[in-house]
Order: structure tokens, then C-alpha cells, then sequence
């Protein structure tokens, strides 16, 4: 097996080992890092057949592609319902090549060459952007809680500025991709703002109730709150330079995904040193409550020439069963797509545990980042990014003026969509 993550290959040669013990069957599994050096090999593989038995690979996408162009085969006989329904409820289809993505990919893309139903991998980790991450040891210098989370927007403000106040550092976040603010806060923010159909309506075609109306100019005036807390130079550093700043105790507060746990812990960050939440919801707003559904990260196939096929079968059901996913996830600190349940905390540990509570909540009120459905078919996040950065922390906008912008971006692009 191969992996482009060097953090899963760790904790998978220590899941073979159970595996091993368990069934007689030898796994061996190798990272191939970074993500161009594994596409390059995987392909120079393919042209040699020294391809392995399983691929990890990103979900959703690079799968299809590998799918489409015949190194991966179909599992949709393999993965039953029972298998199935083992996954969190937004992760089951995730590998499962459906028509609306034939219809939409380009022409030349690898993907066309696929049939809709195909599955080409099972979910292996998920993720939810949007988690806020808070520094305990600033959160007790500034005389706050670092057990209980703000529950309301409005709480969340006061912590912010408790903690700039006492020189704890305020908001990392990578705005240097100018899309991580407008997707990872403000969508969840007005999600919850406004619920699932006046929130969706901000985008849709020929709307009349716009990121111009007044929804969409409350809900930016919202996000706009943050102006005074940003870590300085904000704008100027990307998501995993945030990130290392945040982790080096520059800022009291950052905001990533489930997924930037690892990413701190490599950094120096202890999990038991942060406290997390959801961006969470204005006790002005429709929801009081927020919940982050999660989109699958990764997922696992078996190769086309795979020369131990019913061997691999057995391994990615092993692995993506509670015990396997469980045992993969508390040693990279990545969640996985498999359900644990009530058993998640003694799988995990408290504090990965904790991250994936932040995956359930009432429908109502769950936030789904993959749900794209009502966006043009080449919505282009960085244009919307942009407007938001001018809007935060640069201030060159008010809310009116960046809701204004925002529906002439989305006009464009409804304009280009075919």
C-alpha cells in the first residue's frame, strides 16, 4: 500500500501489525511524500506495473481521476450496506462516481472515461472546516475558561478581545489564500445566521435575496466584527504559516479544520494544550446551535493490477472497521470517516474524541461544506475570498459595499455557468 501522507503510514504499519496478527495477512505500507511526488509515481508505476495493491488518495476527486483513467477498480460489489452504513452519514458516498460530476468535470478530463455508480475508493479520513482552536495557556492568562467554549458569536468576540487586551495575541488565519475567511467563518456564520434557505439564497441565480439585501449585509457586518482582533500581518501568510504562528503561541486563537490537529501537534502543540469549537453561532440568528458535517479527506483503493485482491479486500474493510479506523486515528491524530460512536472516546482519547463530537448536532442546524449543489457549477472561491479580505481585515469595504461586490461576483459566474 502507498500513502502520500507520511503521518498514516506510521500509524498504518502499526495497524498491519494488529491486522497481521489477526488474519495471517502481511501488509506493508509506504509514504511517497509530497502530493506531486506520489501523482508522479503513481504514474510512472502505472506505465510499469509496479503499481501496489492499495492507494490512499484525496477523496472525491483523485480518485475518480485514478478511476477514470483505469488504475483503480470498481468496488460498488464489494462495499455492501453493512459496510456501508459503518461511515458518517456524509462520507458513504464519497468514492462513488455520480452523473451530475460526469456532466460537469471538463471535457478532457480522466473522469468522463467513468460510469455513474462506479466506486473507485471507501472513505478512509474525514474532515469539517470551520473548528476554531484556542491556546489554554493564553485563555487562563487572559482570565478565561479553558473547559467551556463561547457557545454564542457574541461570546466568542469577548474572548477575542479579552485575550488582545491581556497581549495573548489574537486571530491566526491564513489569509494570504484569501478564500480560508470568507469559507472556514463567514459561510458557517451565516449558515447559522440565517438557516439552510435564506443562507443557500445569498448565492442563487437571479436571486433577489443577495449578499446585498439585508441578510447578506447583516451576516457580512457580522464577520466583519473580527476587524480589530486579527494576528497581525494576517493577510500575509498562508494556512500552514498561520497555522506554525498559532502553534508557536503567537496568536490565542486559530481557526482550520478537524484535519489541523496533526498539523499543530507536528508543530509542538500538544492536542491537551487547545480547546476547540465550532465557529459558533449569533445568539441574533435563526440556529442556536452549529454542528460541522464532515466531507471525507481520503479514501482507499484497490489498483487495477493488484495482484492480492481479495487480500486487499480484507485489509480496507479491517481498517475502515471501528477498530482498524480507530486504532489509524489516535495514532496520526486524523479522523476518520468510519463512525466510532460511543466507543469514539475510548478509541481516540479525549481530545480527538472531542474533535469529531463537533460532526453531529441536529440536522437543522448541521453545516455542510461539501453541499455545493446551489453554487455555480465554476464557482471560484477566491474571487469571493477576495471580497471578504477587503471587507476584513483591510477594511477597504463596508458591508454593504462588500454584499454589493459579492452578488456581481456571483452574477459572473452564474453568467459563465453552463
Amino acid at each position: 500500500m502507498w500513502t502520500f501522507k507520511k503521518s498514516h503510514a506510521d500509524a498504518l504499519n502499526k495497524a498491519a501489525t494488529r491486522f497481521k496478527s489477526e488474519t495471517g495477512i502481511a501488509v506493508k505500507v509506504e509514504a511517497v511524500t509530497p502530493d506531486d511526488v506520489f501523482v508522479s509515481k503513481v504514474q510512472a508505476a502505472a506505465q510499469t506495473g509496479g503499481l501496489p495493491d492499495v492507494l490512499e488518495m484525496h477523496a472525491s476527486g483523485e480518485d475518480w481521476e485514478m478511476g477514470g483513467s483505469g488504475l483503480l477498480q470498481d468496488l460498488q460489489a464489494d462495499v455492501g450496506a453493512q459496510w456501508k452504513d459503518r461511515f458518517l452519514p456524509t462520507t458513504r458516498e464519497s468514492g462513488v462516481l455520480t452523473q451530475q460530476r460526469l456532466d460537469t468535470v471538463a471535457a478532457d478530463s480522466p473522469i468522463k472515461n467513468g460510469k455513474a455508480g462506479q466506486r473507485f475508493s471507501v472513505p478512509f479520513t474525514a474532515g469539517a472546516f470551520g473548528i476554531v482552536y484556542a491556546n489554554k495557556d493564553k485563555l487562563k492568562a487572559a482570565g478565561l475558561s479553558t473547559d467551556t467554549p463561547p457557545k454564542t458569536w457574541e461570546e466568542f468576540l469577548a474572548a477575542l478581545k479579552a485575550t488582545t487586551e491581556k497581549d495573548q495575541g489574537g486571530l491566526a488565519l491564513g489569509l494570504k489564500v484569501s478564500s480560508t475567511g470568507f469559507n472556514w467563518v463567514y459561510e458557517p456564520l451565516a449558515y447559522a445566521y440565517l438557516g439552510k434557505e435564506r443562507y443557500q439564497a445569498l448565492f442563487g441565480k437571479g436571486t433577489t435575496q443577495g449578499f446585498g439585501t439585508p441578510d447578506g449585509v447583516k451576516t457580512l457586518a457580522k464577520y466583519a466584527e473580527l476587524t480589530p482582533y486579527w494576528m497581525p500581518g494576517t493577510t500575509s501568510l498562508g494556512i500552514d504559516e498561520a497555522d506554525v504562528a498559532f502553534a508557536q503561541g503567537k496568536s490565542a486563537f486559530g481557526v482550520g479544520g478537524t484535519f489541523t490537529l496533526a498539523f499543530l501537534a507536528q508543530n509542538g502543540l500538544s492536542p491537551d494544550k487547545v480547546l476547540t469549537f465550532p465557529v459558533p453561532p449569533s445568539q441574533e440568528g435563526q440556529n442556536k446551535e452549529i454542528s460541522m458535517s464532515p466531507l471525507a479527506l481520503t479514501g482507499l483503493g484497490i489498483t487495477a493490477t493488484a495482484k492480492n485482491r481479495d487480500a486487499a479486500v480484507k485489509w480496507l474493510d479491517w481498517v475502515t472497521s471501528p477498530a482498524g479506523a480507530g486504532l489509524v486515528a489516535k495514532e496520526s491524530l486524523d479522523l476518520p470517516a468510519t463512525d466510532l460512536g460511543a466507543d469514539a472516546e475510548k478509541l481516540l482519547g479525549k481530545d480527538l474524541a472531542a474533535l469529531q463530537q463537533h460532526f453531529t448536532g441536529p440536522p437543522a442546524t448541521a453545516y455542510e461544506a461539501g453541499d455545493t449543489a446551489f453554487f455555480p457549477s465554476d464557482y471560484d472561491h477566491v474571487k469571493s475570498g477576495d471580497v471578504a479580505v477587503k471587507l476584513t481585515p483591510l477594511k477597504e469595504l463596508d458591508a454593504q459595499q462588500a454584499g454589493t461586490q459579492l452578488d456581481k461576483v456571483m452574477a459572473s459566474m452564474w453568467k459563465s455557468t453552463q
